[in-house]
């Protein structure tokens, strides 16, 4: 009886230690199921097609924003920025930031037949950008286009120019100003050579349609009257500025992987895409604020990126 009762005491604390145990790690294993604490590598996605990208994001536990962007540096449909960044470990179910390239360039206007200044206007409507204008004697009238490349009808990458080649028909009429508009300086200055002019003064503009070096305008203007031995005025082109906007979304992230410390990424990663929020929404900083108070445990809602569309991809999609 003594046995049989000492052997029932062994079994119960075998049992009972069992049970801690299984409780100590099943809570443990509820905890990180349910509560996120579960941790995983990001993968790196930069250069691969978007929808590679989803597939190993969500392969590795996370879920995935897309943000349509442009860029030139890489082909359509493919991830040119992620963020958090390949090789950190994060907690399951992180959000990570893809952008996207969906850009695509405008087509190429039909210019052939019309004059220099009518298609420097049409250009400009379209955001598309002269870099090359060559000059060709032929029979048709002068500064109108002969041909454009790539040809009409093309789709541009984003951010390409095009080359337009141009009448350079002999004047005939010496009395009357030609027009230079669009003209390399150098041309410019032998074209009123041959007919009697020389420079006068020269002041700089912007023109974002025209190459740098080219003439934006002309006094006398095209068309006006002159006289042999008159000096022109001429304004030329030195490009248009592009003012900072403070520093890209590019290197926010490079800043931030140079500070990042394993023990408080998450802080880190939340701060960086607070400041690309900020960036690129500076006028909802002001509103954001002024209800802080009143929607503290409320959560916050997502911004575009500056004119980027974003789509976002959760694990039960």
């Amino acid at each position: 009886m003594a046995k049989k009762f000492k052997f029932n005491i062994i079994k119960t604390v075998i049992t009972i230690v069992c049970l801690i145990i299984l409780g100590t790690i099943g809570r443990e294993v509820f905890f990180r199921h349910f509560f996120n604490e579960r941790h995983t590598i990001i993968p790196n996605v930069v250069n691969l097609h978007e929808k590679d990208a989803v597939k190993y994001l969500k392969e590795a536990g996370l879920n995935v924003k897309i943000i349509n962007s442009k860029t030139e540096k890489v082909p359509l449909d493919t991830v040119f920025i992620q963020f958090p960044l390949a090789g950190k470990e994060v907690k399951v179910h992180r959000t990570i930031q893809i952008w996207v390239n969906n850009g695509e360039g405008q087509e190429v206007p039909n210019l052939v037949g019309l004059e220099l200044l009518e298609a420097r206007s049409k250009l400009q409507e379209q955001n598309i950008q002269i870099e090359k204008i060559d000059y060709q004697p032929s029979n048709q009238k002068y500064n109108t286009i002969i041909s454009v490349y790539p040809k009409p009808g093309t789709k541009l990458e984003i951010n390409q120019k095009i080359s337009i080649l141009v009448s350079s028909q002999k004047i005939l009429d010496a009395s009357v100003m030609p027009n230079l508009i669009g003209l390399d300086i150098n041309d410019a200055k032998v074209l009123l050579e041959q007919i009697g002019l020389s420079v006068g003064g020269t002041s700089k503009g912007e023109d974002s349609t025209l190459p740098v070096n080219t003439i934006i305008s002309t006094s006398p203007a095209p068309g006006a009257k002159i006289s042999k031995g008159q000096k022109i005025s001429l304004v030329i082109n030195v490009g248009v500025k592009v003012q900072p906007t403070g520093p890209s979304v590019e290197e926010i992230i490079n800043q931030t992987n140079q500070d990042l410390q394993n023990q408080e990424i998450e802080n880190i990663i939340n701060d960086t895409l607070n400041k690309i929020d900020k960036r690129d929404n500076p006028g909802n900083n002001q509103n954001n604020n002024s209800g802080q108070q009143q929607n503290n445990n409320q959560p916050k809602s997502n911004n575009n990126v500056g004119s980027e569309t974003e789509r976002t991809h959760n694990d039960g999609e």
